[in-house]
């Protein structure tokens, strides 16, 4: 599934704004956990982060995302949609989000997409994989990369955590019975051996 890009940006000034948008993100580190956007790993050209729905109880991980910064800002950032403990990339069935987007007067608009081979892009300008769609030839990278934080990390981060946790309220749960039912006294189900 992951798709290898070379650097053909000088890799000290890439390294310089990795560093730069992860600082960014750290000063407002408390902000961010207060909405449940958690950093969980750093590793250049990387970096791993978890959604949590804290609307819920018990608080999920809804989803967990790689960002990458190869050859950033000459290129958008990368987002891909990973395992929150592996960090393996996923298939969108894998996930646990669609992140819609409502619009007023017309049907919601599902920012998470996948072509045949079946991998997640967030598809908002800013996002490389949205700027490498066929479907947004006519919208380059170059129109958004000095408008107000576009595709920046916490740019892209505030809209994951928009449309992918925030409008959380309630589990939606599936359950699948196979094999016996086994007949438990009511007293002895609650004991923890």
């Amino acid at each position: 599934m992951q798709q290898q890009v070379s650097q053909y940006v000088d890799e000290n000034v890439t390294r310089q704004k990795f560093q730069q948008e992860l600082d960014g993100f750290k000063k407002q580190k408390a902000h961010y956990r207060s909405i449940g956007v958690f950093l969980l790993d750093e590793e250049y050209p990387n970096a791993y982060f978890g959604f949590a729905a804290l609307k819920l109880r018990p608080v999920p991980i809804v989803f967990a995302v790689k960002i990458n910064f190869t050859n950033y800002d000459v290129e958008p950032l990368s987002v891909k949609f990973i395992n929150p403990i592996t960090f393996q990339e996923i298939k969108i069935t894998e996930t646990n989000t669609l992140l819609y987007r409502k619009i007023e007067n017309s049907r919601p608009q599902e920012l998470l997409q996948a072509q045949t081979d079946q991998i997640p892009f967030f598809c908002i300008p800013g996002v490389r994989e949205y700027h490498e769609h066929t479907a947004h030839t006519g919208d380059a990278w170059f129109l958004h990369r000095k408008r107000a934080g576009e595709g920046s990390l916490c740019f892209i981060l505030d809209n994951l955590q928009l449309y992918g946790t925030n409008p959380i309220t309630s589990f939606n749960l599936q359950i699948n019975l196979n094999g016996q039912f086994v007949n438990v006294p009511p007293n002895e189900m609650l004991i923890a051996k």
